[in-house]
């Protein structure tokens, strides 16, 4: 999984499916400043509801289109 592959998603519903085997779901967001905007989260991360991660942390993310 690429940086640029994620941002596409960014706005989206998606499953996240991280290295350590599990899942995820929901609004991707990606926070690109530390600022209230964001919940003061870390930059040039990338989160899910209340779960912020790296590009690094991702094994596979496929949108969702509403189905949980």
């Amino acid at each position: 999984m690429k940086h640029a592959e994620l941002l596409k998603l960014v706005g989206k519903d998606v499953r996240v499916l991280f290295r350590d085997g599990t899942w995820i779901w929901g609004k991707l967001g990606y926070v690109y400043n530390f600022s209230a905007k964001y919940d003061y989260r870390k930059p040039n991360y990338f989160y899910v509801g209340d779960t912020s991660f790296k590009v690094s942390h991702v094994k596979k993310v496929t949108e969702s289109e509403g189905e949980e």
